[in-house]
């Protein structure tokens, strides 16, 4: 009997009621695709985390007993390093100007760390190859480089975490095939 009340009270006030004009406060919301340069911007971008991420397997072994060797391993595991930061680096330098100048912000904040860490990397690598051979003392220097590249890097980290993109790259993101993993 309750229910059948608050249905009568219902329909007798909707019989009352006017026409408001405006906009109705829920009105459908449309998503617009973003623009082709934005679109492949993000591609882009999330081309170079991609290769950043499917770099990141650059690990460093334990070196070879022989002082030789290990030396050689050290050189070439700081020379891949050094290579794909300079990848990235350059990648990332490739999109500014951006087609949305607020996104030129967000690159800065990412490359200069990186850059950062790739000179760590590369005085560690001169240190090795320029040493006749791997003494404590060369071992030290390099391992302080390195020690400082990685804080860089994690300082980078840090940063990204602050900084966002434009909303319109957020959307770009979804058409992007790059960004779709």
């Amino acid at each position: 009997m309750k229910r059948f009340a608050v249905i009568a009270l219902v329909l007798a006030t909707a019989g009352c009621a006017t026409p408001v004009a405006g906009r109705p406060v829920a009105a459908p919301v449309t998503v617009q695709a973003s623009s082709p340069e934005v679109v492949r911007w993000m591609n882009n971008f999330c081309g170079v985390a991609n290769y950043m991420i499917a770099s990141g397997g650059v690990q460093f072994d334990q070196p070879p007993p022989d002082p030789a060797a290990a030396k050689k391993a050290i050189s070439d595991a700081l020379g891949r390093v050094v290579d794909v930061l300079n990848v990235a680096v350059h990648d990332l330098e490739e999109l500014t100007p951006a087609p949305v100048a607020a996104a030129d912000a967000s690159i800065e904040v990412i490359v200069e760390p990186l850059s950062k860490a790739r000179d760590k990397f590369v005085s560690a690598k001169s240190t090795v190859d320029g040493a006749p051979e791997m003494t404590t003392d060369v071992f030290s220097s390099v391992m302080q480089n390195m020690t400082e590249a990685v804080s860089v890097m994690n300082e980078a980290v840090e940063k990204m975490s602050v900084v966002s993109l434009p909303d319109e790259f957020a959307t770009a993101a979804a058409q992007a095939e790059n960004c779709k993993k």
